[in-house]
């Protein structure tokens, strides 16, 4: 990479810091107390703005769906406004966000429109709103021409600016006219570029059919058209009645032309710091800048920008919901269509028909011969809603690449594949091997054919710890076998290396038929060999369970119960468990998913720091009280995952944004509640460091999180404390172990209605700047000292 590549990447990467540092000293430069004056004088009105907001995002997708033609008919417009609210959300991280917004809106459409259909209604969609926005700039600043009196030099650039504008829009004109080529032509200039040549040649067909439709949209439908254009000059102008109603609140000199001026250089301003991810502070010093040219002050242009920005992050937040709503319906509506697609069963193959297949994992889930009462089928038991036989399967499940195949009876196999796939949980690359009740273990392996990875063998008939799995899928091979054993007997968890596996599939002439009769098997294969490695692990008794009968089904609720409870509990977690896992039972009966609860608890926290906001007792009370709930709920959503087996890495970062957000929202709040009621000019400075405490510490706990936890987010407090436990981690990080429990969602709502019951919310302010800023540095200590404790590790295993 050369020197101005990674200067670039450098000078991209510093960007938002730049911006919120820029932010950070636009709130020092006004007078505080004005800015809490005119925060209380916007109170509900913020719901008028973000009224209109929704309201022209409704415009902007009936525009967009004029553009469709006749396959709008084909996607609903609940479908097109949620996917509208995506590309707007993913759109506020820049330029890049906008291009990753407008690929979102294609992929996400559906197949009741056409690729071509979809790429050209959105490039037509945006294009038509750049035009629209084209004419409401021209028009804002010729009246700024004409209504304010500015400069010559400032009024030679305006001059010189809407020129520019107007060629460009001819430009746009004579191109649609004429039918320019203008994307294939960019198609072929890109194809110069070796990383984008593969993917422009595939679809040069798809790129020249969209052109064409974009270019015979207006010849086509000129009607439409137009109609189209008119709906997105409406939404630029539901955003200068949006500026103008703040104006109003704000008691700021407030006209039309005024606020349409605004409007035109606010679009100059998003163009000019597209490349700051979120436009965060230069969006908010420009408001500043041209909120002079119309006499605001620099407090309502701040609070005008301000209002604005909640506005779209409240929208994005929506969008953001459909984001993981729409990706999870595509995702099962797949996994459905490919469930469907192979329905094939393996029973017994011939040995020239073995699946070719690259080194892996192959794991065996055995339902084939187990013990059963009666008419009672322990595979299709139910534990936490989902029969035993599909939580192996999803427990199995891991990011490597794992070949799974369910062995059951030719004579229950069709109903248990049939009762499983009805859930819809179902893995579509799942494998199904039907054979004889008492078949041999060596002739199922062969049947299979061994690919020269890792096998492993799992009774399917019983539950087992997420930990126990992970055992056996992070095993190195060591000694050839590992078994999982409790009071020395076999639990049905076996895996063996390559050279065991092929051992195995070659003994024909043994007679290994269940779990007991490979243990044994194992046994005289360690002592044979002459190992010193026992194969043997033990476990407690506490940490599987059979099911044989119904009775046991009991059992197993009661111990996934107990599994709920993490490591890293404390007393208040412990006691939030009591409440949040009869909650989370009750959840996994619905179609709720993890997800979901994290986000309803991020919309608790919004309500809690809105009650904080307004200021006064019985408000901060509420919302106290709403900051225990949450952290009551906190829990649901890891409870549903492992309740449910949907644990994901990105249900983890979400949790933790939430959690984050909780923190930023309450603190919010209570310092713009306490501002509200007391004029105390130190309170600035507080605020401030709490501010700067907070997005240093989100920062630097998000890197920690990466480089300590890697591809297991969900472990990052366990690896945390047990590297803080160790005496070389450094006194402060080992005082920070024992003092970490005080900033955790599970103690911190306590501790702020307990001061919300006293009356003594302003004194959060003090501690919270102290503990926010106390927080970062700890936490930068931690990821240097662990970083280099690792550094050293791999150095020396290396060696």
């Amino acid at each position: 990479m050369s020197d101005r590549s990674r200067r670039t990447r450098s000078f991209l990467r510093f960007t938002p810091l730049l911006g919120i540092a820029l932010l950070v000293y636009l709130l020092t430069t006004v007078k505080f107390s004005a800015l809490a004056g005119n925060v209380k004088a916007i109170g509900w009105g913020m719901l008028v703005v973000l009224a209109l907001g929704g309201f022209s995002h409704v415009v902007k997708t009936w525009a967009w769906r004029l553009t469709m033609l006749g396959e709008a008919r084909n996607v609903s417009f609940g479908r097109t406004l949620g996917l509208r609210l995506i590309s707007e959300a993913i759109g506020q991280l820049g330029v890049i966000g906008m291009v990753g917004g407008e690929a979102t809106r294609v992929s996400l459409l559906g197949s009741g429109v056409s690729v071509a259909g979809a790429i050209s209604s959105v490039t037509l969609d945006r294009g038509l709103f750049i035009i629209a926005g084209a004419l409401v700039t021209i028009a804002g600043i010729v009246s700024l021409l004409f209504v304010v009196s500015v400069s010559h030099t400032l009024y030679l650039y305006a001059s010189i600016l809407v020129l520019a504008l107007m060629c460009l829009l001819i430009a746009g004109a004579i191109a649609i006219q004429r039918k320019w080529p203008v994307l294939s032509g960019l198609a072929r200039r890109g194809a110069r570029i070796p990383w984008f040549r593969t993917w422009l040649q595939s679809n040069e067909s798809t790129v020249r059919a969209s052109e064409q439709r974009i270019m015979e949209f207006h010849h086509k439908a000129p009607g439409v058209f137009w109609l189209s254009v008119l709906l997105n000059i409406l939404c630029h102008f539901l955003a200068i009645v949006e500026v103008y109603f703040i104006l109003k609140m704000l008691r700021a000199p407030a006209t039309l032309p005024s606020a349409l001026i605004l409007e035109s250089l606010t679009k100059l301003i998003n163009v000019a710091g597209a490349i700051n991810p979120g436009n965060v502070g230069t969006y908010e010093g420009g408001n500043m800048v041209i909120g002079r040219l119309v006499r605001l002050s620099g407090t309502q242009g701040l609070l005008l920008a301000l209002c604005r920005r909640m506005r779209g992050v409240f929208w994005a937040i929506v969008g953001g919901i459909c984001l993981v709503w729409f990706s999870k319906r595509q995702r099962a509506a797949g996994v459905e269509l490919k469930s469907q697609i192979e329905t094939s069963t393996t029973t017994m193959p011939a040995e020239e028909s073995r699946p070719s297949l690259s080194l892996c994992h192959t794991v065996f889930i055995l339902a084939h011969d187990l013990p059963r009462d009666g008419q009672f089928e322990p595979a299709l038991a139910k534990v936490a809603t989902l029969p035993v036989l599909l939580r192996t399967i999803l427990g199995v499940r891991r990011k490597e690449r794992v070949r799974i195949i369910v062995v059951v009876g030719r004579g229950t196999g069709r109903r248990i594949r049939a009762e499983l796939s009805a859930t819809g949980r179902l893995l579509g690359d799942t494998e199904w091997m039907e054979i004889p009740v008492g078949a041999k273990l060596s002739s199922m392996l062969k049947t299979a054919g061994l690919n020269g990875g890792q096998v492993a063998l799992i009774m399917g008939g019983s539950i087992y710890r997420p930990n126990l799995l992970r055992m056996l899928h992070e095993w190195n091979g060591e000694g050839g076998a590992i078994e999982l054993v409790s009071s020395g007997k076999p639990i049905g968890l076996v895996a063996l290396a390559p050279e065991m596996a092929a051992d195995l599939a070659a003994d024909s002439g043994s007679r290994i038929v269940n779990e007991v009769d490979l243990h044994d098997w194992i046994t005289e294969k360690v002592d044979l060999h002459g190992t010193n490695l026992c194969p043997y692990r033990e476990v407690d008794e506490e940490s599987w369970q059979a099911i044989t009968r119904s009775q046991d089904c009991v059992a197993a609720e009661r111990k996934l119960d107990r599994w709920l409870v993490k490591s890293t509990d404390g007393i208040f977690a412990r006691m939030n468990r009591r409440v949040s896992i009869p909650i989370s039972r009750q959840l996994i009966k619905t179609p709720i998913t993890p997800n979901m609860v994290s986000l309803f608890t991020l919309a608790l926290s919004l309500v809690a720091g809105a009650c904080f906001a307004f200021g006064g007792y019985w408000n901060c009370l509420t919302g106290a009280f709403l900051g225990v709930w949450g952290s009551i709920l906190d829990g649901c959503d890891g409870e549903v995952a492992r309740l449910k087996l949907q644990v994901s890495d990105f249900g983890c970062w979400l949790d933790t944004i939430c959690d984050y957000l909780y923190y930023f929202v309450t603190f919010a709040g209570i310092i713009i509640g306490v501002l509200r009621s007391k004029e105390d000019p130190s309170l600035t400075g507080w605020s401030i460091a709490i501010l700067a405490g907070a997005i240093l510490t989100f920062i630097v706990a998000g890197i920690g999180r990466k480089r300590l936890s890697g591809d297991r987010p969900e472990q990052y407090l366990e690896r945390w404390q047990k590297n803080a436990e160790r005496r070389s981690a450094g006194l402060l990080i080992r005082m920070a172990r024992h003092a970490e429990f005080v900033v955790r969602r599970c103690f911190l709502p306590y501790w702020i209605l307990a001061l919300a019951l006293l009356n003594l919310t302003p004194a959060l302010i003090y501690m919270a700047a102290i503990g926010a800023n106390v927080a970062w540095i700890i936490s930068l200590r931690s990821v240097i000292s662990f970083s280099m404790r690792s550094n050293s590790a791999a150095a020396e295993a290396g060696a």
